[in-house]
Protein backbone atom coordinates (compact mmCIF):
# COMPACT_ATOMS: atom_id res chain seq x y z
CA UNK A 1 0.00 0.00 0.00
CA UNK A 2 1.84 3.15 -1.13
CA UNK A 3 2.31 5.81 1.67
CA UNK A 4 0.23 8.71 1.89
CA UNK A 5 1.49 12.31 1.88
CA UNK A 6 1.26 15.04 4.72
CA UNK A 7 -2.01 16.73 3.26
CA UNK A 8 -3.29 13.78 2.22
CA UNK A 9 -3.58 12.63 5.89
CA UNK A 10 -4.91 16.08 6.88
CA UNK A 11 -7.65 15.66 4.55
CA UNK A 12 -6.80 18.53 2.18
CA UNK A 13 -6.10 15.88 -0.90
CA UNK A 14 -8.95 13.91 -1.47
CA UNK A 15 -7.32 10.37 -3.20
CA UNK A 16 -9.62 7.68 -4.36
CA UNK A 17 -8.92 3.67 -3.00
CA UNK A 18 -6.79 1.29 -5.19
CA UNK A 19 -8.17 -2.06 -6.28
CA UNK A 20 -6.41 -3.42 -3.38
CA UNK A 21 -8.23 -1.55 -0.87
CA UNK A 22 -11.54 -2.08 -2.51
CA UNK A 23 -10.63 -5.97 -2.24
CA UNK A 24 -10.17 -5.48 1.10
CA UNK A 25 -13.35 -3.95 2.40
CA UNK A 26 -15.57 -5.90 0.09
CA UNK A 27 -16.05 -2.91 -2.00
CA UNK A 28 -17.18 -5.01 -5.08
CA UNK A 29 -19.60 -4.18 -7.94
CA UNK A 30 -21.31 -7.08 -6.26
CA UNK A 31 -21.62 -6.22 -2.66
CA UNK A 32 -22.97 -2.43 -4.02
CA UNK A 33 -25.49 -3.80 -5.79
CA UNK A 34 -27.08 -6.65 -3.97
CA UNK A 35 -29.32 -8.89 -6.08
CA UNK A 36 -33.31 -8.37 -5.05
CA UNK A 37 -34.61 -11.68 -3.42
CA UNK A 38 -37.75 -12.41 -5.47
CA UNK A 39 -39.34 -14.15 -2.52
CA UNK A 40 -38.89 -11.65 0.03
CA UNK A 41 -41.14 -8.94 -1.69
CA UNK A 42 -44.27 -8.54 -0.16
CA UNK A 43 -47.63 -8.96 -1.94
CA UNK A 44 -49.60 -6.06 -2.82
CA UNK A 45 -52.29 -6.30 -0.57
CA UNK A 46 -50.46 -5.79 2.22
CA UNK A 47 -48.34 -3.34 1.02
CA UNK A 48 -49.86 0.20 2.28
CA UNK A 49 -50.89 2.85 0.23
CA UNK A 50 -48.00 6.00 0.49
CA UNK A 51 -49.11 7.77 -2.68
CA UNK A 52 -50.04 10.76 -0.85
CA UNK A 53 -47.09 11.21 0.76
CA UNK A 54 -44.28 11.30 -2.56
CA UNK A 55 -44.25 14.76 -2.56
CA UNK A 56 -44.16 15.46 1.20
CA UNK A 57 -40.08 15.43 2.52
CA UNK A 58 -38.93 12.56 4.22
CA UNK A 59 -39.80 13.79 7.74
CA UNK A 60 -43.14 15.20 7.04
CA UNK A 61 -43.85 11.33 5.35
CA UNK A 62 -42.84 9.84 9.31
CA UNK A 63 -45.09 12.21 10.85
CA UNK A 64 -47.43 11.52 8.66
CA UNK A 65 -47.51 8.08 8.80
CA UNK A 66 -46.92 8.00 13.12
CA UNK A 67 -50.32 9.99 12.43
CA UNK A 68 -52.00 7.51 10.49
CA UNK A 69 -51.27 4.83 12.56
CA UNK A 70 -52.21 6.11 16.00
CA UNK A 71 -55.72 7.70 14.43
CA UNK A 72 -56.13 3.94 12.91
CA UNK A 73 -55.56 2.44 16.80
CA UNK A 74 -57.56 5.29 18.67
CA UNK A 75 -60.83 4.67 15.96
CA UNK A 76 -60.53 1.06 16.89
CA UNK A 77 -60.46 1.96 20.34
CA UNK A 78 -63.50 4.48 19.84
CA UNK A 79 -65.50 1.74 18.29
CA UNK A 80 -64.82 -0.81 20.90
CA UNK A 81 -66.21 1.63 23.30
CA UNK A 82 -69.52 2.38 21.71
CA UNK A 83 -69.60 -1.55 21.32
CA UNK A 84 -69.16 -1.60 25.43
CA UNK A 85 -71.66 1.52 26.22
CA UNK A 86 -74.15 -0.57 24.32
CA UNK A 87 -75.31 -3.16 27.09
CA UNK A 88 -76.13 -6.77 25.62
CA UNK A 89 -79.81 -6.84 27.41
CA UNK A 90 -80.94 -3.51 26.45
CA UNK A 91 -84.34 -5.29 25.13
CA UNK A 92 -85.02 -6.61 28.92
CA UNK A 93 -83.99 -3.15 30.25
CA UNK A 94 -86.87 -1.43 27.67
CA UNK A 95 -89.26 -4.24 29.26
CA UNK A 96 -88.58 -2.94 32.49
CA UNK A 97 -89.18 0.78 31.77
CA UNK A 98 -92.29 -0.06 29.75
CA UNK A 99 -93.68 -1.90 32.53
CA UNK A 100 -92.73 0.63 34.69
CA UNK A 101 -94.32 3.62 32.56
CA UNK A 102 -97.04 1.46 32.42
CA UNK A 103 -97.67 0.90 35.88
CA UNK A 104 -97.33 4.40 36.90
CA UNK A 105 -99.96 5.57 33.60
CA UNK A 106 -103.35 6.66 34.35
CA UNK A 107 -105.78 4.48 32.45
CA UNK A 108 -108.96 5.67 31.46
CA UNK A 109 -111.79 3.23 31.39
CA UNK A 110 -111.79 2.64 27.38
CA UNK A 111 -108.15 1.89 27.75
CA UNK A 112 -108.85 -0.62 30.51
CA UNK A 113 -111.65 -2.38 28.03
CA UNK A 114 -109.18 -2.22 25.04
CA UNK A 115 -106.75 -3.96 27.03
CA UNK A 116 -109.19 -6.42 27.86
CA UNK A 117 -109.85 -7.13 24.53
CA UNK A 118 -113.72 -6.64 25.36
CA UNK A 119 -116.66 -6.14 22.89
CA UNK A 120 -116.48 -2.82 21.30
CA UNK A 121 -120.00 -2.77 19.84
CA UNK A 122 -122.85 -0.99 22.55
CA UNK A 123 -125.32 -3.87 21.21
CA UNK A 124 -123.59 -6.41 22.52
CA UNK A 125 -122.34 -5.16 25.75
CA UNK A 126 -124.34 -4.57 28.67
CA UNK A 127 -124.35 -0.85 28.40
CA UNK A 128 -127.34 -1.45 25.76
CA UNK A 129 -129.25 -2.20 28.81
CA UNK A 130 -128.31 1.27 30.06
CA UNK A 131 -129.38 3.15 26.22
CA UNK A 132 -133.01 1.23 26.53
CA UNK A 133 -133.46 2.37 30.05
CA UNK A 134 -132.55 5.86 29.26
CA UNK A 135 -135.53 5.52 26.55
CA UNK A 136 -138.09 4.61 29.13
CA UNK A 137 -140.23 7.24 30.52
CA UNK A 138 -138.30 8.29 34.18
CA UNK A 139 -141.75 8.07 36.10
CA UNK A 140 -142.38 4.60 35.48
CA UNK A 141 -141.65 2.11 38.98
CA UNK A 142 -138.18 0.79 38.62
CA UNK A 143 -140.17 -3.15 38.21
CA UNK A 144 -141.90 -2.04 35.27
CA UNK A 145 -139.14 -0.10 33.52
CA UNK A 146 -137.01 -3.48 34.03
CA UNK A 147 -140.11 -5.65 32.64
CA UNK A 148 -140.22 -3.34 29.54
CA UNK A 149 -136.38 -3.38 29.25
CA UNK A 150 -136.27 -6.95 29.03
CA UNK A 151 -138.92 -7.08 26.52
CA UNK A 152 -137.63 -4.80 24.30
CA UNK A 153 -134.08 -6.72 24.31
CA UNK A 154 -136.04 -9.99 23.84
CA UNK A 155 -137.78 -8.54 20.82
CA UNK A 156 -134.61 -7.34 19.34
CA UNK A 157 -133.54 -10.65 20.10
CA UNK A 158 -130.38 -9.49 22.45
CA UNK A 159 -129.18 -12.41 24.33
CA UNK A 160 -129.57 -11.68 28.16
CA UNK A 161 -126.76 -13.61 28.91
CA UNK A 162 -124.48 -12.25 26.72
CA UNK A 163 -124.85 -9.52 28.19
CA UNK A 164 -124.37 -10.38 32.22
CA UNK A 165 -121.12 -12.42 30.17
CA UNK A 166 -120.14 -8.56 28.94
CA UNK A 167 -120.85 -7.31 32.23
CA UNK A 168 -118.83 -10.16 34.36
CA UNK A 169 -115.37 -9.52 31.92
CA UNK A 170 -115.60 -5.84 32.41
CA UNK A 171 -116.07 -6.03 36.16
CA UNK A 172 -113.08 -8.25 36.21
CA UNK A 173 -110.98 -6.81 33.92
CA UNK A 174 -111.58 -3.33 36.33
CA UNK A 175 -110.46 -5.18 39.24
CA UNK A 176 -107.81 -6.64 37.88
CA UNK A 177 -106.62 -3.07 37.53
CA UNK A 178 -107.59 -1.81 40.81
CA UNK A 179 -105.66 -4.58 42.15
CA UNK A 180 -102.97 -3.88 39.96
CA UNK A 181 -102.56 -0.19 41.22
CA UNK A 182 -103.46 -0.94 44.88
CA UNK A 183 -100.05 -3.41 44.46
CA UNK A 184 -98.21 -0.88 42.86
CA UNK A 185 -98.99 2.03 44.89
CA UNK A 186 -97.90 -0.22 48.26
CA UNK A 187 -94.88 -0.86 47.07
CA UNK A 188 -93.78 2.45 46.30
CA UNK A 189 -95.23 3.40 49.92
CA UNK A 190 -92.84 0.29 51.36
CA UNK A 191 -89.88 1.36 48.55
CA UNK A 192 -90.29 5.27 50.29
CA UNK A 193 -91.01 4.26 53.31
CA UNK A 194 -87.25 2.62 53.27
CA UNK A 195 -85.45 5.55 51.79
CA UNK A 196 -86.83 7.72 54.20
CA UNK A 197 -85.67 5.82 56.84
CA UNK A 198 -82.21 5.67 55.92
CA UNK A 199 -82.13 9.16 55.43
CA UNK A 200 -83.50 9.94 58.98
CA UNK A 201 -80.55 7.51 60.29
CA UNK A 202 -77.88 9.09 57.75
CA UNK A 203 -79.18 12.25 59.33
CA UNK A 204 -78.65 11.37 62.41
CA UNK A 205 -75.29 9.81 61.93
CA UNK A 206 -74.39 13.38 60.82
CA UNK A 207 -76.05 14.70 63.54
CA UNK A 208 -73.58 12.99 65.98
CA UNK A 209 -70.61 13.69 63.88
CA UNK A 210 -71.27 17.86 64.21
CA UNK A 211 -71.78 16.87 67.86
CA UNK A 212 -68.35 14.89 68.01
CA UNK A 213 -66.47 17.17 66.21
CA UNK A 214 -67.98 20.29 67.83
CA UNK A 215 -66.49 18.64 71.21
CA UNK A 216 -63.49 17.91 69.45
CA UNK A 217 -63.24 22.02 68.67
CA UNK A 218 -63.84 23.06 72.22
CA UNK A 219 -61.31 20.55 73.38
CA UNK A 220 -58.96 21.64 70.92
CA UNK A 221 -59.20 24.96 71.69
CA UNK A 222 -58.97 24.57 75.25
CA UNK A 223 -56.05 23.47 74.87
CA UNK A 224 -54.76 26.15 72.63
CA UNK A 225 -55.68 29.01 74.71
CA UNK A 226 -54.11 27.20 77.33
CA UNK A 227 -50.87 26.79 75.37
CA UNK A 228 -50.83 30.27 74.73
CA UNK A 229 -51.84 31.81 78.12
CA UNK A 230 -48.54 29.48 79.50
CA UNK A 231 -46.75 30.85 77.04
CA UNK A 232 -47.70 34.81 77.85
CA UNK A 233 -47.42 34.49 81.35
CA UNK A 234 -43.58 33.34 81.06
CA UNK A 235 -43.20 35.86 78.26
CA UNK A 236 -44.55 38.25 81.10
CA UNK A 237 -42.48 36.73 83.39
CA UNK A 238 -39.19 36.80 82.19
CA UNK A 239 -39.50 40.10 80.22
CA UNK A 240 -37.26 43.54 81.82
CA UNK A 241 -39.80 45.49 83.83
CA UNK A 242 -39.88 49.45 82.41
Amino acid sequence: MPKKTLFEKMGFVETSPTESEVSELGLTEESKEPELDVNKVPDLENVPDLSHLVSLPVEEAAVDIKKENFNAKELEREKAGKMNDIPKDIGDKLDLLINAYEKNKMLTIDEIYRNAHLETDVKKSIFMADVYLKAIPENLPMDLKRETVLNIMNVSNISLDELLNDAYKRIDSLNTVLEETVSTTQEIFNRNDATISELEKRIEDLKEINKSRKKFQEDQNTLIEYEIQKIINLVEFVKPKK
